[in-house]
Order: structure tokens, then C-alpha cells, then sequence
């Protein structure tokens, strides 16, 4: 458990949520010159299902985990009411305005799953960076920014 990733990825069980460990929801998109392979962690119907990332110059690997990961999880600790966030897609709007489309639990609906969109970002680094979870209105921009 000294590994951040196994850390992450493990949270359900280290939490007592569940007894076993779930790696899924992987899907591969390209940026640039690089694939990315996203995937969710943990127990989907907890509060710890998070969505991680790892890159590669190929579709078949092989890949590396970002040091960033979970690069989308619950916010409940930092004040916000949002958990189980994962199983997610990446949608690319004409203007390459990119949103990450996922499901989560707000702690006014409970164990009901709802859809949450939010705006990712590709760094120039290569980095993601989800802006979420939220669940207030967002505004679009005509320009991606």
C-alpha cells in the first residue's frame, strides 16, 4: 500500500466497503501524439469510485499510470456533496472543447446515480485535469477556455 496508486485504487477495501478490488471502465483516446487510457477504481456503488488515467506513444501500451491519479474523485472531504464518481467517457465539441461525462452520487439523492458533466483539460505537459466534480450550472465558452 506504499504505492499512491494501489493507495487509490484500494480504497474500497482499506475502507471496508467491500472485500475485493475493481479496475474497469478503461477506453483509450487520442491527443495529440498521446493515447490515453482512462479507467475507474474501486467499488462502483461506493463513495470511493474514483477515475484514474495512464498514457502511452501507443495504443497497445504500454502504459503508465499518471502520478496524478485519481484525477476524479468524491468531494465530500473538501466540503463539497459529490461521491462515487466514475465510469466515465471524453467528449470533444467542435471548437476541441473537451467534457468528461460520469456518473456519481450527490448526498441529496443517496444511492441514486446520476450523469455529471465536466469540463478536462489537456495540458500542454500532457497532464488532465478534470474540473469537477460539480454540480452547479457551468458555462461554455465559444473558445474552449
Amino acid at each position: 500500500m506504499n504505492n499512491p496508486q494501489t493507495e487509490w485504487e484500494s480504497r474500497s477495501v482499506t475502507s471496508k466497503e467491500v472485500n475485493r478490488r475493481w479496475t474497469e471502465g478503461s477506453f483509450i483516446f487520442k491527443e495529440n501524439a498521446t493515447y490515453y487510457m482512462m479507467y475507474s477504481a474501486n467499488f462502483f456503488g461506493g463513495a470511493n469510485y474514483a477515475v484514474g488515467y495512464a498514457t502511452s506513444n501507443h495504443p497497445l501500451g504500454p502504459f503508465e499510470k499518471s502520478a496524478d491519479n485519481p484525477i476524479l474523485q468524491k468531494n465530500t472531504e473538501t466540503g463539497g456533496s459529490v461521491t462515487g464518481t466514475g465510469h466515465n467517457m471524453i467528449l470533444t465539441l467542435p471548437d476541441k472543447q473537451m467534457l468528461c461525462v460520469y456518473h456519481g452520487r450527490t448526498t441529496k439523492t443517496g444511492d441514486d446515480r446520476m450523469v455529471f458533466m465536466d469540463r478536462i483539460e489537456g495540458r500542454e505537459d500532457g497532464k488532465l485535469i478534470v474540473h469537477g466534480p460539480t454540480t452547479g450550472t457551468q458555462q461554455l465558452t465559444e473558445s474552449g477556455d
